[in-house]
């Protein structure tokens, strides 16, 4: 049986992460429209949470989503994701046709109660489920399969491989997926969200695709791949690479919408591979950490090392404020030049 494989398109939600969701006027819509004309058929308009607004991809409400679904395509399925953190900021309601069709939950370990509880409520509600357990590769194996379990139970359209820290190597996707197909029930979707630290995102999906599996497959990519950090999965890489296998994507389509709407963005905000994400990743810490010690004054890339050593295993998970500002000050009273 041949695989079922779906590309979905992350760009103006993880995209988001370098212009703060500010994709001006219709681009927003034009990105859609482009992403559809190709070929794409799972797309993510942006992401709920505090601090969202109209008229950009993050959303304080259901409401703020609606220009960009006006012209919503049947034959497509539109997504938006919702950290566990930032859950009970927002209302959502009971899903019809003229809303997204996909909701994603970002959970970390200690929050998979609670998004497994959403999840449940999401599906009664009429949602397509996504569950996205974030740095997957710190979950034991004991964890991995409690997860599985639970995930099991409530039955969601798709749960996902995430390589939030970058740091996964082709063999380690194909040992934690290979876990998770052990566990995972079948009729359960399978997909894998990759980022780019140390450039292995691409080669990393390529080794997912190759899971020894005939369930269906999502594979996270954005137009040029930008986000987060060093970026995502460059889209018109996997649709390449899907043409290859038979697929007929309009990649140009793709090269055009990147010209007109995102080479602007990063011309003025760069992302890619850069050392403070690969010192990050090397560490198997949160490349936030990185973005926040070069946003303050961190330029010099040995000292950004020395700041990442202070870390301690605990803090490493995600970006502590906190930590990282007694970090920058215990630099600061050693007269290290930052």
């Amino acid at each position: 049986m041949e695989k079922m494989i779906h590309i979905l398109d992350c760009t103006l939600r993880d995209g988001g992460y370098v212009n703060n969701w500010e994709f001006d006027g219709n681009t927003a819509i034009q990105v859609i429209n482009s992403l559809y004309a190709s070929g794409v058929r799972c797309i993510e308009i942006g992401i709920l949470g505090k601090g969202g607004k109209a008229g950009g991809t993050k959303f304080s409400s259901f409401k703020d989503m609606e220009p960009l679904l006006k012209g919503k395509k049947m034959d497509c399925r539109y997504a938006v994701m919702v950290t566990q953190a930032d859950a009970d900021q927002v209302e959502i309601p009971v899903r019809h046709s003229d809303m997204v069709d996909i909701i994603r939950i970002a959970f970390f370990k200690n929050e998979l109660r609670g998004a497994l509880s959403l999840g449940e409520k999401l599906l009664q509600k009429g949602y397509e489920v996504f569950l996205q357990p974030m740095a997957t590769f710190m979950y034991t194996r004991e964890e991995l399969e409690e997860m599985l379990r639970g995930i099991n139970q409530i039955r969601p359209k798709a749960v996902y491989l995430v390589d939030s820290f970058s740091n996964l190597y082709p063999k380690d996707v194909r040992r934690i997926a290979d876990r998770m197909l052990l566990g995972l029930e079948e009729g359960i979707a399978f997909g894998f969200h990759a980022h780019n630290n140390i450039q292995l995102a691409f080669a990393n999906v390529i080794e997912f695709l190759d899971s020894n599996t005939t369930r269906e497959l999502y594979v996270d990519g954005s137009i040029y791949g930008m986000g987060r950090g060093a970026g995502n999965v460059p889209l018109e890489l996997l649709m390449e690479y899907q043409n290859k296998q038979g697929a007929a994507y309009d990649i140009p389509l793709i090269l055009k919408a990147y010209q007109d709407f995102i080479r602007p963005v990063f011309e003025k905000l760069y992302w890619g591979y850069e050392h403070s994400y690969y010192l990050t990743a090397s560490k198997s810490i949160n490349s936030v950490y990185g973005w926040y010690f070069s946003t303050h004054g961190i330029k010099d890339i040995l000292q950004m090392e020395k700041a990442l050593n202070r870390i301690s295993e605990e803090d490493k998970y995600t970006l502590i404020r906190s930590v990282a500002e007694n970090i920058l000050g215990q630099m600061k009273d050693n007269k290290t030049d930052i």
